[in-house]
């Protein structure tokens, strides 16, 4: 676009200071010369100047008090010639017509495109220099048919004439441009030919105006299709009736219609772009929370009149939060497209997918025949989502837990069905075999304990509600203590002391786990360095959660413990689940392999109760095979559970590993695992799990018993 050739200056009225900074920058960048006030009463004496041609101007300035349009009137009636564009976050449909009415020459909304209005003002100044050249020419050729036509024809908008049956009897050469029709064309045609079909009704009223001044049409808004076919291109269209005034036609007479539309096109495709994006969501183009929410309402106030069924369902992807801060946002953006994708092939064309932020997305079901309906679908969900994604050469696997409510059964309400639907998703979560699971009346109960759960749990590191305690592993030979369990403990103020099988899940669940992980870690640490026991003293066993080995700074995070405490790594044992070595297993391996290089052992935990496999057991810098208790506790009976724990045995011993036997508690149970030279036992046979200051004398123990201390405290769970 070209620079403003004319020495009027243009001047903009705008309460906010970003506004008028960004008009300064944008005019900049086009050489248009713009001043800027931000007061009304400056402004005036700004124009009584006669440098500025142009105002840019928001009438509902904050201290305006309708002194905006009071403005504008005064530059209509005042003897300056001064243009007024309107430029207004006013969402109301009388704003334009009130604007126009007082005198504004054009009309924007806010926000719109920098684009649109640097040429609106562009073309206003254009329009008045253009005017301005005009009316020397007319001067000159003394306002000749020559001068009328240049005039029209170099007009930006159409301009046309209709005769008392609505036919054209002039349009300017703009046609051409706007609708591709050469202006003789439609010479003698009625208007309608260039209405699209949608919009001749509306037309019909308007579009041959017989009324004049203040009530003729201004501001009306059509679609007119070009001669091609192709799409309708939007006018806003001002029209007024023409009458004889006695001069050659009779007065009164209705002569016909004289109409000015200005092509809007570009500006109806911003406004339905910003309505899209207040519907959407921007990353997936699912409809949002409000889209979602207006489909419910509908959708429910449908079901009450008809007596039918709808559902809805909350779905919430597993393991997308370590996805997304392990290999980044942008990465977890497109994984989510592509979970879009997937989850809109397994609905109908009538039901609503939804994404309602970060991984939690919702689905309606209307006019559901049956409730086994809603599982099919969710079945179809679960299935799409378990197939990995392959993303940058790299093979991501998700989960989802759905949650689904029904209506009327589960919830009459938008917002009891979305609750209640949220309920069922968690406890779909917390059990781990369910993808899937319908609301019940006690699941409301169990999300208000997870809430209430998860809210103390925040609480309790920052208040010294958690403590470690440790159960020994002893070798049964000599009764020597060999190394200490590191087992986590939640002392509530108000409830007491809480089993860990209640709070590791919730811990697990939230992601609390990592930050509590990583405390536990460093206390046990602190802990049993200060037990100073000479000789050899114990090693350290702490339990690793999957969900902390997969965060990207886990091998840093325990090397940083280990050097601000200054334990030694040769004493720290760290134990795994096999359900984690099923889990970004390349990753894993990686990460634990670089512990080992630092001297740090690994253990299997609960062996034999998960996806046992010997190439784990070879590819992994495994120490220490834990057989499960469950194994242990049938030992006596001589069945299955005797011949399990001997292959156990056997294959450790053939592959080089160190062997401990858990849960033992009966002198028979140790009996039979010293017979099959399984010497390394843990159990309440010789301890229960006990605070750090209770073992600064079990150290030395070599009677080949039972820790006398075992009576000392009361029983609980080992984890």
């Amino acid at each position: 676009m070209a620079a403003n050739q004319s020495h009027e200056r243009v001047l903009a009225i705008d309460a906010q200071p970003r506004m008028l900074a960004s008009l300064q920058a944008l005019a900049a960048s086009r050489a248009l010369p713009l001043d800027t006030t931000d007061s009304l009463g400056e402004a005036r004496t700004m124009l009584a100047g006669g440098c500025h041609g142009v105002v840019l101007l928001d009438p509902g300035m904050p201290d305006g008090n309708g002194e905006g349009l009071e403005l504008i009137r005064e530059l209509r009636d005042g003897p300056g010639d001064v243009d007024v564009v309107v430029f207004t976050a006013d969402p109301s449909s009388l704003a334009p017509v009130q604007a126009l009415r007082h005198g504004a020459s054009d009309f924007l909304r806010k926000p719109c495109s920098p684009e649109e209005l640097l040429v609106t003002v562009q073309n206003t100044l254009e329009r008045r220099d253009l005017s301005r050249r005009n009316r020397e020419i007319s001067s000159r050729l003394r306002r000749s048919e020559r001068l009328y036509q240049y005039i029209v024809d170099s007009s930006p908008d159409l301009i046309y004439v209709l005769d008392d049956e609505g036919r054209f009897t002039f349009v300017n050469d703009t046609i051409q441009r706007l609708l591709g029709y050469q202006p003789e064309m439609l010479l003698g045609r009625h208007f309608s030919q260039i209405i699209t079909r949608a919009d001749r009704a509306l037309a019909q009223c308007c579009f041959n105006e017989r009324r004049t001044g203040d009530r003729a049409t201004r501001g009306l808004e059509l679609r007119l299709q070009p001669a091609r076919g192709g799409n309708p291109v939007y006018v806003d269209l001002n029209a007024m009736g023409m009458y004889g005034d006695g001069d050659g036609e009779p007065a009164g007479h209705f002569l016909g219609t004289y109409g000015v539309a200005r092509d809007v096109t570009e500006r109806k495709h911003a406004e339905a772009i910003i309505r899209h994006q207040a519907h959407h969501d921007m990353l997936t183009g699912l409809p949002n929370r409000v889209l979602f929410q207006d489909r419910l309402r509908q959708t429910l106030a449908q079901a009450r009149r008809a007596q039918t069924s709808a559902a809805v369902l909350f779905l919430d992807l597993d393991r997308f939060k370590m996805v997304n801060d392990s290999l980044g946002h942008s990465f977890g953006d497109r994984l989510l497209e592509n979970v879009a994708r997937r989850l809109r092939e397994c609905l109908r064309e009538g039901d609503t997918l939804a994404r309602m932020g970060g991984d939690e997305f919702t689905i309606l079901l209307p006019k559901l025949e049956r409730e086994d309906s809603a599982a099919r679908v969710a079945e179809k969900c679960v299935t799409a989502l378990e197939q990995p994604f392959s993303l940058d050469e790299q093979e991501i696997y998700l989960g989802v837990s759905i949650g689904i409510a029904v209506y009327p059964q589960h919830g009459e309400t938008m917002e009891s069905l979305v609750k209640h639907a949220d309920a069922a998703m968690y406890h779909a979560k917390a059990q781990e075999a369910a993808h899937f699971a319908f609301y019940d009346a006690n699941m409301g109960s169990r999300l208000d304990h997870y809430l209430s759960m998860e809210t103390g749990l925040r609480r309790a590191l920052g208040n010294d509600e958690l403590s470690v305690v440790y159960q020994p592993q002893v070798d049964a030979s000599d009764g020597r203590i060999t190394c200490l369990e590191a087992l986590l403990r939640w002392q509530h103020p108000e409830r007491g002391a809480i089993p860990p099988m209640d709070f590791i899940p919730v811990a697990e669940q939230t992601g609390l786990i990592v930050p509590i992980s990583l405390w536990l870690l460093r206390e046990a640490c602190r802990e049993c360095l200060a037990l100073g026991e000479p000789g050899d003293p114990p090693r350290l066993a702490v339990n690793l959660s999957s969900l902390q080995v997969e965060q990207p700074d886990f091998v840093d995070g325990v090397v940083d413990v280990l050097n601000s405490t200054g334990f030694p790594p040769e004493r720290l044992e760290f134990e795994i689940t096999e359900h984690l070595l099923l889990r970004n297993t390349d990753t894993v391996v990686d990460k634990l392999r670089e512990l080992s290089g630092r001297d740090i052992t690994f253990a299997i935990d609960d062996f034999g109760t998960g996806y046992s496999s010997l190439s784990y057991l070879q590819r992994l810098p495994i120490h220490t095979l834990k057989i499960d208790q469950s194994f242990i506790q049938g030992l006596q009976n001589g069945g299955d559970e005797a011949t399990l724990v001997q292959t156990i045995v056997a294959m450790a011993r053939g592959l080089g590993l160190a062997v401990v036997a858990e849960g033992v508690e009966t002198t028979e149970q140790m009996r039979v695992l010293q017979s099959m030279n399984c010497h390394s036992m843990q159990g309440y046979l010789f301890s229960r799990p006990l605070p750090a200051s209770a073992f600064g004398h079990l150290g030395q123990q070599g009677t080949g018993t039972p820790c006398p201390s075992t009576t000392q405290v009361n029983a609980g769970s080992r984890r």
